[in-house]
């Protein structure tokens, strides 16, 4: 695979995961900040074997498209070959939020945050999840910890700063 191929592959996977991550957001010029500050991060995001990445990719690709089962079983794929990536919990998790399986979702979420408890996202998506769940207790404590990351990671600035906000309104 080009190098070039890899990188929009790797930049059509960014912006899946801000898709599912975020579907109302409408692009700000902070956000295209964002996005270019991040840029040279954005390869650690994935996972190294190339074999898992591209089936992640394929994943994101189909919840995209909407065909959320169909991410489900690829994320579960490269769960059976890899039992502590992080990325396939995370966007498993997503996937089975918008099938209203909150259940699942938790569990995924819960073991995601187990392997990786750095990730602000990890903590927005489980406190949504509590949210429907209606914990709004669990879901506050994770939203203070998604604050305190950011804030840890200089990004008060960021729509995601400001999305955690919204939430409980």
């Amino acid at each position: 695979m080009s190098l070039s191929t890899t990188i929009s592959r790797l930049v059509v996977g960014l912006l899946i995961f801000v898709f599912l991550s975020f579907p109302d957001l409408v692009f700000s010029q902070s956000l295209n900040e964002s996005l270019r500050k991040n840029y040279s991060t954005i390869s650690q995001i994935y996972i190294r074997d190339p074999y898992l990445n591209e089936l992640l990719i394929q994943g994101m690709e189909k919840g995209i498209q909407g065909d959320y089962q169909g991410a489900i079983a690829l994320f579960s794929k490269i769960l059976q070959f890899s039992p502590s990536e992080v990325e396939a919990y995370y966007n498993r998790g997503i996937a089975y939020t918008r099938i209203n399986n909150y259940q699942a979702a938790m569990a995924d979420l819960t073991q995601a945050l187990a392997l990786n408890q750095t990730i602000p996202g990890l903590y927005i998506e489980r406190a949504k999840v509590y949210l429907q769940l209606g914990n709004r207790e669990e879901a506050i404590a994770d939203i203070q910890k998604a604050k305190a990351l950011l804030r840890q990671q200089g990004e008060t600035g960021t729509s995601r700063y400001q999305e955690i906000d919204n939430l409980l309104n």
